[in-house]
């Protein structure tokens, strides 16, 4: 422990001019500091505190002392600690909490620090530099893929300029880049109604089609019991319907001796696609990737057997023949394709009719499945998983199995058939 030396023989140990004036002495330099506690107070805090701020160089210049009130108040300390006995011209007023005066260098510690507080703030404006830089990021131009004045973000067709955003369907996806426009679950290259999700209407699924000559029936794939949709009607160029097929969305198609129809699965009401450029009993669908790479192709069979491509176009419909059955075979009036299955025709071999099968890319006889004794008048075929359909003309139905070549009989369901039809993929 230090002991108090009185301030008589303190101020005659230390080679200064010590004044007994409380307001202050003039230093050698001419710089006047004052002892008060309110200066004091001001001055720079130990490199322990917790104050930040900035210190002026006022309150570190400490060359000359009033040696009568030298002890100096640390902050964050209670106690009070006397002047170095050094000289008043090396007095330090930062003293550590436990009561040892700071070395001389400490003043200048203390501006260093005060440095630092500065570069801090100099990094705050680099700070609001990058928040500058952010700002001009966030007024980027939204991205516009396809250059129709509607963001990517909003367009519902971004890849495809569709400026008026037009959706028929209300699907948020926009008609120029909608396969099925009116949501119908056809696409737009094969329905004929592409913007009507009410027209043509899909079949029934697990029901066969059949008719006559002027009505509409189902055939129950399990039991084979018939129903009736009830009386072909058209909207022009009516007339006998001498046969239907049915491609893989479910959409059924008609023929007459004249004309082309698509009409609706439930309730038989047809619409006219054009008239045809001959004569034709046998009507199908062949599977896509059979003819054409993507699309069931539509095919016509005329009376002597001729296998025609045609083509809907325009209120027109256009006919290419493929091929033929062959020498000595002739239609009887109807065939059926199925993906994965095969192509099978209904036809009469010098007078006997016949199930055959036959190349669906030309029409030729491949096999003679089944001879149909008791059935001279087979105007329908349709088939199933493992099963064939026969319908004549007088009312009876025959089953043929494709495998044992046996017909079964299924008795007359009194109804002059003239053609039935199935879709190009099973289950439909």
């Amino acid at each position: 422990m230090r002991h108090r030396l009185p301030l008589q023989l303190l101020c005659l140990s230390i080679p200064l001019a010590c004044s007994s004036s409380d307001s202050g002495t003039s230093n050698p330099t001419g710089a006047t500091t004052s002892a008060s506690a309110s200066d004091t107070d001001d001055s720079p805090s130990s490199p322990t505190s917790t104050d930040p701020g900035p210190t002026t160089t006022e309150t570190t210049a400490t060359t000359a002392v009033d040696c009568q009130t030298a002890p100096c108040t640390t902050t964050g300390s209670t106690s009070t600690t006397d002047l170095d006995t050094q000289g008043c011209e090396t007095l330090d007023c930062q003293t550590s909490d436990s009561g040892d005066p700071a070395s001389t260098g400490t003043s200048t510690t203390s501006d260093e620090t005060t440095a630092g507080v500065d570069d801090t703030t100099s990094t705050s404006t680099t700070s609001d530099d990058t928040t500058t830089s952010d700002d001009t990021t966030s007024t980027t131009e939204p991205v516009d893929t396809d250059g129709d004045g509607v963001p990517d973000a909003d367009d519902n067709c971004p890849q495809d300029p569709n400026p008026d955003q037009k959706d028929s369907d209300n699907d948020n996806v926009g008609d120029v880049c909608d396969d099925d426009d009116d949501g119908d679950l056809i696409p737009d290259d094969g329905d004929i109604f592409p913007n009507d999700p009410d027209k043509p209407g899909v079949v029934i699924p697990k029901k066969m089609y059949a008719h006559s000559s002027g009505a509409l029936y189902t055939v129950d794939v399990v039991d084979y019991t018939v129903g009736n949709i009830g009386n072909f009607t058209f909207d022009q160029k009516s007339g006998q319907v001498t046969d239907v097929a049915i491609d893989r969305y479910g959409q059924l198609f008609a023929i007459t001796f004249n004309d082309a129809f698509v009409c609706n699965p439930a309730n038989a009401q047809c619409w006219w696609l054009g008239a045809l450029p001959g004569t034709y009993n046998g009507l199908t669908w062949i599977p896509a990737g059979t003819l054409l790479p993507d699309q069931d192709a539509l095919i016509g069979i005329s009376q002597a057997g001729g296998w025609y491509h045609l083509k809907l176009t325009n209120g027109m419909v256009q006919a290419q023949q493929l091929g033929s059955y062959g020498v000595g075979y002739s239609s009887a009036g109807d065939a059926f394709s199925i993906e994965t299955v095969g192509t099978f025709a209904a036809v009469s071999k010098n007078g006997t009719p016949m199930i055959v099968t036959v190349d669906p890319l030309n029409g030729k006889v491949t096999g003679e499945l089944a001879v149909l004794a008791g059935y001279p008048n087979v105007y329908g075929l349709a088939g199933w998983e493992g099963l064939i359909l026969a319908f004549d003309s007088s009312g009876k139905v025959a089953k043929i199995d494709p495998v044992t070549k046996v017909v079964t009989a299924l008795g007359n369901k009194n109804v002059g058939w003239w053609g039935a039809g199935v879709g190009t993929i099973l289950p439909q």
